[in-house]
Parts: C-alpha cells; structure tokens; sequence
C-alpha cells in the first residue's frame, strides 16, 4: 500500500521530467537542423565561389608534416587500456621520476597543441602529451557508441593509473605498514580535453594532486547558460550542426577543409596572437590524421554522444584548480568565466589572458607555461 501511494506521489514528478527530456530533445533537433541549413548555405556559397571541382576535392595527406610523427617534441609511446585493449598514442618529454604532467588537447586537435608546453616544462615535469581516442595516432573504434561520455572519462582514468607514479605504502600508527596511498598527477585540459578533465577530477579526485582547464565550460554550467544567452546559443551553433550524420563530415571537407583551417587560422576565429600564427605545416599536423578516409568521423561523434543523459556531476572539484581563459575567445562568451568561477572552490584560481583568443596552449604559450609552472610548483596542496 505504502510503494502504491509512494508511486501515486511520485507519478507528477516523472511525467514532468519525462516531458522536459522530449522538450530538449526536440530543441536539440530543432537547432540540429536550423545549423545544418545555416552552415549548407556556406557550402552553397564556396561552391560558387571555387567551382565544384576545386570545392569538392580534398587532399589526403600521405606523410605526417614535420614534428608531427618525428621526435622533435618528445618521445613517441602507445599505451594499451586493460579493459577495452585499446591502443592509445601519446608524446612524452621530461625526468622519469618527475611529477607526471597530463595534457588533454581538444577538438579538432591532437597532441601537437602542446608541442611548447612539452619544450618549456619537459625539464622539471614528466609531460605526456595524450592522443584522445580517435583522434591522431590512437586507435579510431567504429561506431557512435565508442565514443560515449562515460567511455571516455574512463579512458582518462585508466592513463592515469598506468602512466601514473604507483601507489606508496604509508606507515601507520606504531610503524604498521598502513593502506597503499594513491600518488596523484596534475591535470591540464583544453576545449574537449578540459571537459574530460573537470569531471574526471570531480569523480576521482583522489587521482589528481592540481587541475588546470583551459577555456572549457563545465557542463553543469555551460546547458544553462547557452539557454540564457542567446549569444552563446549562436557561438555554439556548430555543436549543433555535428549532431547530423554526414553533413559535418562533408561540410568540414570542402575545399580541402577550409571549415577547419578557418577555426584555426582566421584572424578572429583563429589564434590571436600574431608572432604565434599557424604555418601550413602546423595546420597540417591537424589535418594528416583528419584527411584519412573516415579521419573526421570518431571526433565528431564525441560531440554527438553530448546530449545523452550523461549523469553530470554537479559539485565542484575539490582539488586545487586554476582556470585559463582567452579573453578574445571567438566559441565561449567571456560571460561564461564568473559563472564557471561561481561553481569553483573559494581558493581557485582564474587568470584571464589579455589579447589570447580560444586556442590558448598555442596562442599564449610562454605565459601559459609560466602560470602553470607557478601554479603548480606552489604548496597549497588539497588535504
């Protein structure tokens, strides 16, 4: 009798929330297809612009460019995940025994966003510069599913605790040998890889020692204020557009993907900072592992497993965090920083780069090295 009127109780609450997860799933359709309208009439005009021959022809690149798959930056390594096997690459520099450095890049990079920080900090860290799943030199699973939120943060895990120094035995009360105790690493995160990072160290913060995000909302955040703000609603318009099957694909390929090579080069779209511009062989560095048949695919289906009903974790990293943001950052409304800075703990730190604009490991790079070497090197330890 009492499960029956508990149900009865209960059955409001349900319906409400079963009603509010058709409403956004049916305003995530809704802008899905609005994008997928705007950025074809972009294609349109390319068409007419280059003529279908130079629009629809893109090079695959056969030989990585220069820095990209040598050891110009660091040590090459490939790891294996014990669960699902899967093979990961990633890019090494720096003391054995020195405190391990893990650099998440983001969308639609790889590990060589981080080619300066690897130089500036590989002597007092052991820097690991990681390839997510599917993108560069890591394996590419087939299938949208692959590339689940909750799959991916335990990618993230699981390089941690195997590229991670091993757990120590204290010594308990009387001289016992006490429990293993974890020793934790520092954690960077850019764009998707900074969205990895702050729920990876909010669900386990006991493998983490200080968190670093760089221009990455969180999404407990980021959902109510793109609803809010109808100026980060447009800025995020590509999100949207990557929920369509192949369009993306096909729309990011035009005129050997000038899409990307816009987001990446644009004087305001791109990296701000003049002296730091990207030279075709950098670009291309991006461009090697996005041009393969089938290149574009796995990274563009982290964004379509966004809207799944990912638990979210809604309290605040526990751990030291400092948060960098690009004052000119062209995809996330400066708005967004006293909001993220709001859900942080009272001793976080957040540094607003003056003139950088979203690709901030590359566009700031000597200040970006300093900040984290400065923020990292201090004491405030979480107890």
């Amino acid at each position: 009798m009492l499960l029956s009127l508990c149900s009865l109780l209960l059955a409001p609450t349900r319906l409400l929330l079963a009603l509010w997860r058709l409403v956004a799933r049916l305003g995530v359709a809704v802008a899905a297809v609005a994008a997928g309208v705007a950025y074809g009439l972009w294609g349109l005009w390319v068409l007419l612009r280059r003529g279908p021959r130079r629009t629809f022809r893109w090079r695959v690149r056969d030989q990585p460019p220069p820095g990209l798959a040598d050891g110009t930056f660091g040590e090459h390594r490939y790891l294996h995940l014990k669960d699902s096997g899967l093979r990961l690459h990633y890019v090494t520099r720096g003391p054995p025994t020195a405190p391990l450095l893990l650099l998440l890049h983001g969308f639609p990079q790889n590990w060589f966003c981080w080619r300066h920080l690897l130089q500036d900090l590989g002597t007092r860290y052991r820097v690991v510069a990681l390839d997510l799943r599917g993108y560069g030199a890591s394996e590419k699973p087939p299938g949208r599913d692959s590339y689940r939120l909750e799959v991916l943060l335990e990618d993230i895990r699981q390089v941690i605790e195997i590229l991670g120094p091993p757990p120590v035995v204290g010594e308990g009360p009387g001289g016992h040998r006490g429990p293993p105790r974890l020793l934790q690493v520092y954690l960077v995160g850019h764009d998707w890889g900074g969205l990895l990072a702050w729920e990876v160290a909010s669900s386990h913060p006991e493998m983490v020692e200080k968190l670093v995000i760089m221009d990455a909302p969180h999404r407990a955040v980021m959902a109510g204020f793109m609803a809010c703000h109808l100026s980060q609603l447009l800025r995020s318009s590509y999100i949207f557009l990557f929920q369509l099957p192949w369009l993306p694909e096909l729309l990011l390929s035009l005129a050997d993907f000038e899409l990307v090579r816009t987001a990446l080069t644009s004087s305001w779209l791109g990296i701000q900072n003049a002296a730091q511009r990207l030279t075709e062989q950098e670009v291309d560095a991006y461009l090697y592992g996005l041009s393969q048949p089938g290149g574009l695919t796995p990274p563009l289906n982290y964004y379509r497993n966004l809207f799944r009903d990912t638990p979210i974790p809604r309290e605040p990293p526990p751990l030291p965090t400092l948060l960098l943001w690009g004052a000119e950052d062209a995809f996330l409304d400066a708005r967004l920083v006293p909001c993220l800075r709001r859900c942080l703990r009272p001793t976080a730190r957040l540094c607003l780069l003056p003139g950088a604009g979203h690709w901030l490991p590359e566009d700031q790079p000597r200040p970006v090295a300093r900040l984290l070497d400065h923020f990292l090197g201090t004491g405030d330890h979480h107890h």
